[in-house]
């Protein structure tokens, strides 16, 4: 018989008082201030017998340092929280504080970064969980899934090759038959590589007088609206949080993205129609962001009509990040009228955490020898170390990032025959007839389906981008992908292949039947 459920809530702010780097593009920006909350937000279940902590940051990704020091930190300071079964996910904001070391290139654009900034988000994250953890008290949970469409597919397949007519983008994308972002308005398009997934899962939580406390809100797209941003914020996110305190007070919100790799906020054939629906259903949003817009490097010097145009651009953005909330909200609210008529105060509770090895994704030698002559070529261009500092930092970051792409491939062909597997954290957690299953990838949405048609489980939620020892981020895609070519199926993005993407799913599978 499965004990109580335990259930506690915390949140803490990302966004420190310093300018830090915002990662997201290829090249580096710098945070000029905080537009919207960056927030840890932490979900603590326990039963006594085994716990799972949520947690969601606003960030495009969490270096595994962070994670080990979020460990270390809870070990110290909350020995009865089990640091192994701590799930972090990023939500996949372009415009989160980054947790990587920026690289070693000239820059006289102050922030703090590396090992000062892990720091601090570590800190504030186990901060979120110790209040979880001290909050929690018996409460029960509810679940459903609704509609909300929030990705699309991003991936444009073409008629024929349009690497031969675009030509060659060493250390960014190797293109084929499919794009990232293409031009849809091209007489040879063909379609688009993806569909788009509607679905929405749900998990909430309430108190023991059952007042709604919070609630895990699952959506497959990664929250990347105004991803050229120069300013903290967490896209849709925000928008959700604050819509949902509007209707039900100050609850906590677990944002996760499902398998979401090939998919993205942004739709690409309907553009004129998505304007003027914004146009007509939010004025009064679009006047309120037009006079307080985001800022980036330079604007204070613009014209105030090249003011208007650049802000127009940006609200656009914003705009999609509020349409995308809007939708969400409204599923929230349809299956939390039915879920709630069965509540489960003392679900089972398994929490199972494995490493799996998966394939790697291979590289013939030819490719290799490519990309090193490429890196040579990018290694004799000069890092700029004069004029506009902001040109510097942009021009200085994407010539480091394509050097470390080129070269990324070679250090991976050396490896590939010693080291032919990669190593991967996942967690499989079931709450009654509900799970959890994780990855660390931006994980094309094929396999999520697969382990979702194939689960035991009535409901399956799927938590892209989690952090684990092992590493996180980069591109998983699928056979198709690979063959299209592209941005996100490039070997630049890739370190598993495909066939590593499906040993993923019958791991997961294995693990959610055991524990069923």
């Amino acid at each position: 018989m499965a004990g109580q459920l335990n259930i506690g809530w915390g949140k803490r702010s990302l966004a420190p008082d310093f300018p830090v780097p915002i990662p997201g593009q290829f090249y580096m920006r710098v945070s000029l201030g905080t537009y919207t909350p960056v927030l840890a937000s932490a979900l603590v279940l326990e039963n006594g017998e085994d716990q799972v902590i949520f947690v969601s940051c606003d960030m495009v990704s969490v270096d595994p340092d962070v994670l080990l020091k979020v460990q270390a930190l809870l070990a110290a300071e909350v020995p009865a929280l089990q640091g192994n079964k701590l799930i972090i996910n990023a939500t996949h904001t372009h415009a989160g504080p980054g947790s990587r070391d920026v690289g070693d290139y000239p820059r006289n654009v102050e922030m703090k970064e590396g090992e000062e900034l892990r720091i601090f988000l570590a800190r504030q994250i186990a901060d979120a969980v110790k209040e979880a953890w001290e909050k929690r008290a018996p409460g029960s949970i509810a679940y459903g899934y609704g509609f909300a469409t929030t990705g699309h597919s991003r991936r444009v397949i073409y008629m024929d090759d349009i690497g031969l007519r675009l030509g060659l983008r060493p250390g960014i994308a190797i293109d084929g038959h499919g794009k990232m972002y293409g031009n849809t308005n091209d007489e040879m398009f063909a379609s688009y590589e993806a569909g788009t997934d509607p679905f929405i899962n749900l998990f909430y939580t309430f108190d023991k007088d059952e007042k709604l406390t919070g609630a895990v809100v699952n959506v497959p797209c990664p929250s990347q609206t105004g991803e050229n941003a120069w300013v903290l914020h967490a896209s849709f996110w925000h928008n959700v949080r604050e819509k949902l305190a509007a209707k039900y007070g100050e609850i906590g919100v677990v944002g996760q993205a499902a398998a979401a790799g090939d998919l993205s906020p942004r739709q690409l054939h309907y553009r004129a129609a998505e304007l003027r629906r914004y146009q007509l259903k939010y004025p009064e949003k679009i006047a309120e962001y037009m006079a307080n817009p985001m800022i980036f490097p330079g604007y204070e010097n613009l014209s105030p009509e090249d003011k208007k145009s650049a802000c127009e651009n940006s609200c656009i953005e914003y705009m999609r990040a509020e349409d995308i909330a809007n939708r969400i909200v409204s599923a929230f609210d349809e299956v939390l009228e039915w879920a709630s008529q069965e509540k489960f105060t003392a679900p089972e509770l398994k929490h199972e955490v494995r490493v799996v090895d998966l394939q790697r994704r291979m590289f013939p030698r030819e490719m290799m020898e490519e990309e090193k002559k490429n890196h040579e070529n990018f290694m004799k261009d000069e890092m700029m170390l004069e004029g506009d500092k902001w040109e510097q930092l942009r021009h200085n970051s994407m010539l480091n990032s394509r050097r470390s792409r080129c070269g990324g491939v070679v250090k991976r062909y050396e490896l590939q025959e010693e080291q032919p597997v990669i190593p991967s954290d996942i967690h499989v957690v079931k709450i009654g007839n509900i799970a959890f299953a994780t990855n660390r990838f931006e994980l094309y949405m094929d396999y999520m389906h697969r382990i979702q048609a194939r689960s035991p489980f009535e409901q399956t939620f799927i938590v892209q981008l989690v952090t684990g020892p092992n590493g996180s981020g980069s591109y998983l895609a699928t056979v198709r992908g690979e063959e299209n070519k592209g941005y996100s199926a490039s070997p630049y993005c890739n370190q598993v292949s495909p066939q590593g993407g499906q040993q993923l799913v019958e791991e997961t599978l294995k693990v959610l039947k055991e524990i069923r």
